[in-house]
């Protein structure tokens, strides 16, 4: 079952009203929109994005007695044009949760997760043209290195990289047991706890690289001073701490143009962590567009 991560906290920092235009830029299988929907009124419009074909599909099910609610598949870089299709110049509200849903690492059979033995796809939309796969034998050592340095902060690993260069000479990496195998092969481990860690850390690496995950929230955040209404309100929760950084940076940069609405991070209570193990790292950060003068 998907359970929504922060979903009180979300709720009550976002403060639906009747009348507004929201997006939810991470729609995964309608959670927080669910929620969402039952404040948005007759006035409203909640526009809800995802870029995979599956959660799409299921929401459309969902909410297909619900005209307030529209869905679009595309990433959520593009809600600037997605308003403008909807004829709305602004939104009011705006969510982005940047996990993968549990749908994703459970059932896709997409290789996101290192306990499956899947093909090394990797991609959140199938329309995407490059896997994992496509990355791990064709990428230098040199970009390998850099990508999980960069993406997933595994300082060591050069050792790795090496591995996955000769392995390919051989035969082609195709598999997350394969590549699990290299990783096995590149670190000695204590203990199985480091062991998951390094394997969470690799495979982290690439599912951002194959979905260009850094650089879409950075699109998003640079359009926001055209997306968002005067006072509108952007809530996002992430899961990496680049992805925090990105935010955090943002926000340093633009702090004349926004304002933090929690003085500090929001993260999961320890019953929703309990509930929710996927809850853990989870950070909530929530900020309002200041209205412009005159």
């Amino acid at each position: 079952m998907h359970i929504p991560v922060l979903k009180k906290e979300v709720l009550s920092h976002l403060s639906i009203q009747k009348n507004d235009i929201v997006i939810d830029g991470t729609l995964g299988l309608g959670g927080h929109t669910e929620e969402m929907a039952k404040n948005i009124g007759d006035e409203g419009l909640i526009i809800g994005i995802d870029q995979d074909e599956f959660a799409v599909s299921f929401c459309q099910k969902k909410f297909e007695n619900n005209a307030r609610v529209k869905l679009h598949r595309c990433n959520f870089s593009e809600c600037d044009l997605l308003l403008k299709k909807e004829g709305k110049q602004s939104a009011d509200k705006l969510l982005l949760d940047l996990g993968y849903s549990s749908y994703q690492l459970d059932e896709a059979n997409r290789g996101f997760s290192f306990l499956k033995s899947e093909a090394l796809d990797m991609r959140m939309s199938l329309n995407t043209s490059q896997t994992a796969a496509d990355i791990l034998n064709t990428y230098s050592f040199q970009d390998l290195s850099n990508l999980f340095f960069n993406f997933s902060e595994l300082h060591q690993n050069k050792r790795l990289c090496q591995n996955i260069l000769d392995f390919r000479v051989k035969k082609t990496l195709k598999s997350t047991d394969e590549l699990i195998g290299l990783v096995k092969k590149s670190y000695v481990f204590s203990n199985r706890k480091f062991m998951m860690k390094i394997l969470s850390q690799v495979f982290q690496a690439l599912r951002i690289e194959v979905n260009q995950e850094f650089k879409h929230l950075q699109l998003l955040l640079g359009k926001l001073s055209t997306v968002l209404s005067d006072n509108g309100i952007v809530a996002i929760i992430s899961f990496h701490s680049g992805e925090d950084r990105l935010i955090k940076s943002f926000l340093k940069e633009h702090k004349a143009d926004y304002q933090l609405l929690s003085k500090s991070v929001i993260q999961a209570s320890k019953e929703e962590k309990l509930e929710n193990p996927r809850s853990k790292p989870a950070k909530l950060r929530v900020f309002q567009k200041h209205r412009r003068p005159g």
